[in-house]
């Protein structure tokens, strides 16, 4: 395998595939902040194919495999030349119930793990004069360390990407981090970015001692508000997280049919 060392090079790597003119398929997104940190740990690995891009990002107990290729025959082929030693995790993004590609991955010893779907607004979700709660504030870089624990902690590092460290400290700095605190106990906390006149909600997070006393509610209504100049809304959710998505629902978030099945096949 070899290290990836930029973003220039993955641009090239996708040009070869594209242009072998046979169709082209990929899992893998770039973003800025998250790959160049991947690139400095010196664990974004690739391995070229014959019509196929292998990324490889390794965790500690499982590696996140990415793909550039002309077709998911090609991506299973690839993955039988393999030898892994840990548990290795694929996102299939696509619309519809992505059968056809889950069981291609099926044929070699890979099984559905998870599945999210992506809920959407359109248009401004607050009135230009909403009032900011006084209560939520923006994290700060010290606030990181508590909240990268909760993400140890709480969170499934197989399906929800968890944020490192140093990405933590980093939505800190731009501002994109915000918490609620009672005194110096965390009661939540929600991370957002936004681009152009796209709102993303990345995480949204309550303590289970604050759940069900209006945290998560001043959260999520402090973020639109300071995203109240945005056009569309977006995240994913879990699908089978049912108490979340009727939160959702009830801000005026509605499925589309984008889907994310996270598959694994297991050490």
């Amino acid at each position: 395998m070899h290290k990836i060392d930029s973003y220039n090079q993955i641009r090239t790597l996708v040009s070869q595939i594209r242009s072998l003119r046979k169709g082209f398929v990929t899992n893998f997104y770039w973003d800025d902040n998250k790959h160049n940190y991947w690139i400095d740990e010196g664990g974004f690995l690739y391995e070229e194919y014959k019509d196929c891009v292998l990324l490889i990002h390794n965790n500690h107990s499982f590696s996140n495999l990415f793909f550039i290729a002309t077709d998911y025959d090609a991506v299973v082929s690839a993955l039988q030349t393999m030898n892994w030693d840990c548990t290795q995790v694929i996102d299939i993004v696509c619309k519809g119930d992505g059968i056809t590609e889950r069981n291609a991955f099926k044929s070699i010893g890979f099984e559905d793990y998870m599945s999210l779907y992506r809920m959407s607004h359109v248009g401004q979700m607050v009135v230009s004069d909403t009032i900011l709660d006084s209560s939520v504030c923006y994290g700060s870089v010290e606030d990181s360390n508590i909240i990268n624990e909760v993400f140890q902690r709480d969170f499934d590092p197989l399906c929800e990407q968890l944020p490192s460290l140093r990405e933590i400290q980093d939505f800190a700095d731009r501002r994109q981090l915000l918490i609620v605190k009672d005194g110096e106990q965390l009661c939540g906390f929600l991370i957002y970015e936004i681009t152009g006149f796209t709102w993303y909600l990345r995480y949204w997070y309550t303590s289970p001692k604050y759940r069900n006393k209006g945290v998560g509610a001043k959260l999520i209504k402090t973020a639109l508000v300071l995203g109240k100049e945005t056009k569309r809304q977006l995240f994913w959710v879990i699908s089978d997280n049912e108490n979340a998505i009727k939160r959702y629902e009830h801000y005026g978030f509605r499925r589309e049919d984008m889907n994310d099945y996270v598959i694994i096949k297991r050490k």
